[in-house]
């Protein structure tokens, strides 16, 4: 494995850089991240380690890992993540030789372009690669492109801007049978297998180059950093906490460590705390060993409800967050501090909010659990690769972050009614029925969104953009989680939850919170509205067809209602602004026309 100093942030490491992405480095080199298998030559060190137990239990993982910074000084040799080198194919941008490289080897020298004594002309990776659905990746099979017959003796030239700056003025030439053929149509998605190309299984990132054959998803021509090369699955967690509100601050401690809990629960009997052995801990640790057996005790029967939940549902998960937010968390040594307000207090926001909390303190784990190529994962767990050899690893690595947010709670049977009619209905439609569709050809089943999820989740982009003029934020640090009751219409369940995404590296001072007190979020209420009412592409935004990725867009474009991708959990996608403030023609069929009159809302 390449284990060079290349700095890669942490979180960058679960996404967009995880296990199997491809990161182009200085000095023309790309690299791909291995698999965990090689992250550590023994077990991950405990201080690297952490704890999130709803989230553990329903991956079926012992514990996470934090990606080791190489600037934490641990007293001993520096953790470095180890790479391998993949497109492996370089060329020589002087003579255009292209020469093979190692899956494990440096990065390789052109020895006819070469000076003498040290110094040495390096080669620089090709830039297309072949993929495949299932996530499987390979060089670019550039002799059966051009029809070489030859053996590992074929002197190949990569001969890129001849005739052209586009893909059809690149050639590749074999010297020796003399055969020669542009890349023109290489990109076409049957290309590969019209020239006999064939998946062959590998999975470099795990050090298999050449897998079993038996993968029959067609080949496909990409570009090494195309966005479609690398979806990280990304599964992450609100803290809920346990009820331990009153347990000693030193009791918390221990049963937050993953090691001193791990030595807690290593002798049980009958399922049971080994009352003798936690004794013996207390004792050792100046702790009250009576309080710290009633904590162990309820923390394991905490655990034990979570392993039989650990097949619930993504909303079924999401609902134990809502329930929490909600009622809210007053115990200031917790990860999650929430102060509910009821909407009676909010004004013109009585009519459709029930409650809103000022999340003053939150923490989310995000862990990185597998990834997709081609196409977006959907849910099916055969378009995903693992990051490991083995079938279930005991760890996978993630990150932490901890902030701030607001959170709202919709009344969810008055915009039920606002969906129920027939122009909302007739405007959604063609939207959620492609989207349907599209899932559909995946063989993947429907998920049920309707308009009122279409609502909140446009609600929350546009408020995250007014929010970035307001807090201080930049709409990258923040993010969205959107809580609605789709498998389940009989539990009613409508909120969002905005909050820092980036809080490592922009601070959380409570200037997001502050916008959720009274008076100032009918204000950001108001002022979402009047932006939303104008788009700088305008009139071709709001008078859209389906379009975006996947046309699974309305009104939705950069100018008004798109967000970075890391902050949207949608990908940028079931997004219409026409939802909010209505449409030229029909201006009632936004929700908030009835709150705020667009004759009095000139554009921001």
């Amino acid at each position: 494995m390449l284990v060079r100093k290349r700095p890669v942030r942490r979180g960058q490491l679960i996404s967009p850089f995880g296990v199997g992405a491809i990161t182009d480095f200085r000095n023309d080199e790309a690299l791909m991240c291995a698999g965990i298998d090689a992250w550590f030559q023994e077990d991950p060190p405990g201080d690297l380690r952490v704890n999130e137990e709803r989230l553990q239990a329903r991956l079926g993982c012992d514990y996470f890992v934090l990606p080791p910074d190489f600037s934490e000084n641990r007293g001993g040799p520096k953790i470095r993540i180890p790479y391998v080198r993949f497109p492996r194919w370089h060329y020589c941008p002087r003579c255009f030789r292209m020469r093979e490289a190692q899956l494990f080897g440096d990065q390789p020298t052109c020895s006819a372009c070469s000076g003498e004594g040290r110094w040495k002309r390096r080669m620089i990776p090709i830039r297309i690669v072949a993929a495949c659905e299932h996530g499987h990746i390979q060089d670019f099979p550039f002799q059966e492109w051009i029809g070489c017959s030859c053996d590992e003796s074929a002197e190949l030239y990569f001969k890129s801007g001849r005739s052209a700056a586009s893909i059809q003025g690149t050639k590749i030439e074999c010297r020796k049978c003399g055969k020669v053929q542009s890349l023109a149509g290489a990109f076409q998605p049957a290309a590969l297998a019209a020239r006999g190309a064939h998946c062959s299984g590998a999975r470099p990132w795990l050090g298999i180059t050449e897998g079993t054959g038996e993968c029959v998803q067609p080949l496909r021509t990409l570009q090494r950093g195309a966005s479609n090369l690398y979806f990280p699955v990304v599964r992450s967690s609100i803290y809920v906490p346990a009820e331990l509100s009153a347990v000693d601050p030193k009791i918390r401690k221990m049963l937050e460590d993953p090691a001193k809990w791990a030595a807690l629960t290593s002798a049980t009997v009958d399922g049971k705390p080994n009352e003798t052995a936690i004794r013996m801990l207390a004792q050792m640790n100046s702790i009250d060993p009576d309080a710290l057996l009633e904590s162990v005790s309820a923390k394991m029967a905490t655990g034990e409800q979570q392993k039989k939940t650990a097949q619930a549902t993504e909303e079924e998960f999401r609902r134990q967050e809502f329930d929490v937010l909600r009622a809210g968390s007053s115990d200031h040594r917790s990860d999650l501090l929430c102060e509910v307000l009821p909407g009676t207090r909010y004004g013109l926001l009585a009519d459709f909010v029930r409650s809103v909390g000022l999340v003053r303190k939150l923490r989310e784990t995000r862990v990185l659990t597998g990834f997709a190529r081609v196409n977006p994962p959907g849910g099916s767990s055969d378009v995903e690769q693992a990051l490991s050899r083995a079938p279930h690893p005991r760890w996978l690595p993630a990150t932490v972050v901890r902030g701030e947010g607001i959170f709202i709670e919709f009344d969810d049977s008055v915009i039920s009614e606002w969906a129920a009619q027939a122009e909302v209905r007739s405007r959604t439609k063609m939207l959620i029925s492609g989207y349907d569709a599209q899932r559909a050809a995946r063989n993947l089943l429907p998920r049920g969104i309707d308009s009122r999820f279409l609502l909140v989740h446009t609600l929350a982009h546009a408020l995250i953009r007014e929010l970035t003029f307001l807090c201080g934020y930049g709409s990258s640090a923040l993010r969205e989680r959107i809580y609605c009751s789709l498998d389940d219409p009989g539990r009613p369940m409508l909120g969002l939850l905005i909050y820092t995404a980036s809080g490592d590296s922009e601070g959380t001072l409570g200037g997001l919170v502050s916008q959720a007190e009274e008076g100032k979020l009918e204000a950001l209420f108001s002022a979402m509205f009047r932006r939303s009412m104008w788009c700088s592409n305008d009139p071709v935004c709001i008078e859209s067809q389906p379009r975006g990725a996947g046309q699974m867009n309305l009104a939705a474009c950069h100018g008004c209602t798109l967000l970075p991708e890391t902050s949207c959990e949608e990908g940028n996608r079931l997004l219409d602004r026409a939802l909010l403030v209505g449409t030229p023609e029909n201006g009632k069929l936004g929700f908030f026309s009835k709150i705020w009159s667009p004759a009095t809302s000139s554009p921001a």
